[in-house]
This record gives structure tokens, sequence and C-alpha cells, in this order.
């Protein structure tokens, strides 16, 4: 499928019902599954976005991951997607998605076109609520890691979602000490689990869709 075609195609995805919590059960850790469907968000629930941001490289449509530095946290050392916190100047979660961006990854707010969001969620280990946002920039960005934030940057080919070999368990140790199996992606070489794999689920739901 051309990139074109590949582009208006999760367009019109996006504009119609989305899979929601049944496109993240799939990727939920087996101790999650019973507490995610009827959780309550707490009031005091950090709130947040992430960007998926989509652009043409060597093999279709791509977007990037990100690894996060090492630090005293639960999402330490961890591979996620650009974003952060809300913040007072932000106008809604799409001005923090592409705020975050641009500090994280140096791609520039202005530059970006929205084309949806995905279903939001909410993480307990660290109390964020996240709204996922679709962008897009037609041409290759040139990315600048804020080395504070980001350790490297992975840059993914989005049909890469729906290739089933990437689907895996994998076991994770956490920050404190324990170490359990998840349901993941495997990108890159890289170990795609938590709330990132539960964003990418749906969007792979999503891309499959006829």
């Amino acid at each position: 499928m051309p990139q074109s075609a590949q582009l208006q195609h999760l367009r019109n995805r996006l504009q119609g019902n989305l899979p929601g919590y049944d496109a993240h059960e799939r990727m939920m850790p087996v101790t999650r599954k019973t507490i995610y469907r009827d959780i309550k968000i707490p009031d005091d629930a950090k709130k947040s976005a992430v960007l998926v941001l989509i652009y043409p490289g060597s093999e279709g449509l791509h977007f990037p991951l990100i690894e996060r530095t090492e630090y005293p946290g639960v999402h330490s050392k961890q591979i996620g997607l650009p974003g952060g916190a809300w913040e007072e100047e932000d106008e809604d979660y799409v001005a923090t998605a592409l705020r975050e961006t641009e500090e994280e990854i140096g791609v520039s707010r202005h530059e970006i076109e929205v084309l949806g969001m995905l279903s939001s969620l909410y993480i307990p280990p660290s109390n964020f609520w996240v709204q996922p946002v679709i962008g897009y920039v037609p041409r290759k960005p040139t990315f600048v890691p804020d080395p504070a934030e980001v350790a490297s940057v992975i840059e993914t080919p989005l049909l890469q979602l729906l290739d089933p070999a990437i689907v895996t368990e994998s076991k994770i140790q956490h920050s404190s000490g324990a170490s359990f199996n998840v349901p993941s992606f495997m990108i890159q070489g890289h170990v795609v689990w938590g709330a990132t794999a539960m964003m990418l689920s749906e969007l792979q739901l999503l891309l499959a869709q006829d």
C-alpha cells in the first residue's frame, strides 16, 4: 500500500470507534487485567499526553520510540513514546503532546499535523493518566534528543506493528527487584511493554482494520 494510502487509511480509522480497552487488554500484565476495566482514576492522577509521530522513511511510514534515560523512577530505561505531563501553559492534551515531543526529540510542534487521538489510559504504578495523540510530518525529521530525558531514538516502520512475530512475552525486573513475565512487543531489538505496548496494541488494531 502506498504511503499516502496508508496515511488516509489511518485517518479514516481514527474517525471511527476505537477498540479502547479490548486493545489494551491484549498487552496487559496478567496481574492488571482484574483491576483495569473498572478502575477508578484517582482525583490526584497526573495528566499527561504522548505522541505517535508518523513520517515517511526508508520502509514506508515510520514513527519514533524513545529509550528513557536512567533515573530513580518506575519508567527508568523503558521504551516509550515522546510525551510528558500536562502544564498550565498547555491549551489541551494535544498541545502537551506536541510541546513534549519538541522538547524531547527536537521536532517543532508547528510542523506537526494532528491526525487524531487514541483511547486514553491510566497507569497505576506512576499515577499518570495518559492521552495518546497521532501526528504526522511530511518529511523525515532530524531528531535532536534531549540528553537529560532521552537515551536514544528508535525509528520504527509503522507496518512492523502488523508483524505477528513481534508479539512475545518478556521477563521484566521491576524497580523493586521483583521479576515477572509480561506480554510485549519486540521492536528493533527492544522490549516494549506496559502502557506503551497497550497504546501500540490499539494502533495495531486500527492499522489491521479494512
